[in-house]
C-alpha cells in the first residue's frame, strides 16, 4: 500500500511538481521520508506516516520560510535523489553513516542550485525526484519482478536503474514544460 502511495506522489512529483512549489515541497517531502523508511525497514504502516510527517515538517518549512520557498524546495528535491542513490549505492546494507553524508550533500548541492536557476531547476528536479520515486514504488510493489528497481542486486542492475531514471525524468521533464506552454 506504501508503495502504491509512492508511486503516485512520485507521478505528481514528476509530472508537474514544477507547477506549484508547494506541491513540488509537499511531494517531496514525502518522498524522502518514504523512502528512507523503506530503506530502514519501516513497516507499511510507519512508512506512509514517516512519508506524511515529511509531507507536513518540509510544508511547513516553507511556510516559515517563504523568502527562501525555492531554496527549500530544491532541499527537498535534492533530499528525494540523494535518497535513491543512497539506495543504489548502499549494497544492501544499511550503512546510517553513508545516508548522513550522501542525502544532505546531494539535498544542500539541488538546493544552491534551486535558489540559483529557480524555475527551470525545479522542473528538472522535481522530473529526478519524482521518476525516483515511481521506481522505488514500483520495485518494492512488485518486488519478485521489479524489485532491481528499488534495491539493484548487480553493477548491471544498478546500470539500468540510472538508464529507466533518467528516462522517465526525462519524460516528466517533457509533460512539465509542455503543461508550461498551454
Amino acid at each position: 500500500m506504501s508503495a502504491l502511495a509512492a508511486i503516485v506522489v512520485g507521478l505528481v512529483l514528476c509530472l508537474a511538481g514544477s507547477l506549484s512549489v508547494r506541491l513540488a515541497v509537499l511531494t517531496a517531502g514525502f518522498g524522502v521520508a518514504w523512502t528512507l523508511a523503506e530503506a530502514l525497514d519501516a513497516d507499511t504502516g510507519t512508512a506512509l506516516l514517516i512519508g506524511l510527517g515529511g509531507a507536513v515538517l518540509a510544508f511547513t518549512l516553507t511556510l516559515l520560510m517563504a523568502r527562501f520557498l525555492f531554496f527549500v524546495g530544491g532541499l527537498c528535491v535534492g533530499a528525494v535523489i540523494g535518497a535513491k542513490l543512497y539506495v543504489l549505492v548502499q549494497g544492501g546494507s544499511a550503512d546510517v553513516l553513508l545516508v548522513l553524508i550522501v542525502v544532505p550533500a546531494v539535498a544542500i548541492l539541488c538546493a544552491f542550485l534551486a535558489r540559483r536557476f529557480e524555475r527551470p531547476f525545479l522542473v528538472w528536479g522535481t522530473a529526478f525526484g519524482g521518476a525516483a520515486l515511481v521506481l522505488s514504488g514500483v520495485g518494492r510493489l512488485w518486488a519478485d519482478v521489479a524489485g532491481d528497481l528499488w534495491r539493484p542486486a548487480s553493477t548491471a542492475g544498478v546500470v539500468l536503474v540510472l538508464v529507466v531514471w533518467a528516462l522517465l525524468a526525462g519524460v516528466g521533464y517533457a509533460v512539465q514544460r509542455r503543461g508550461r506552454h498551454t
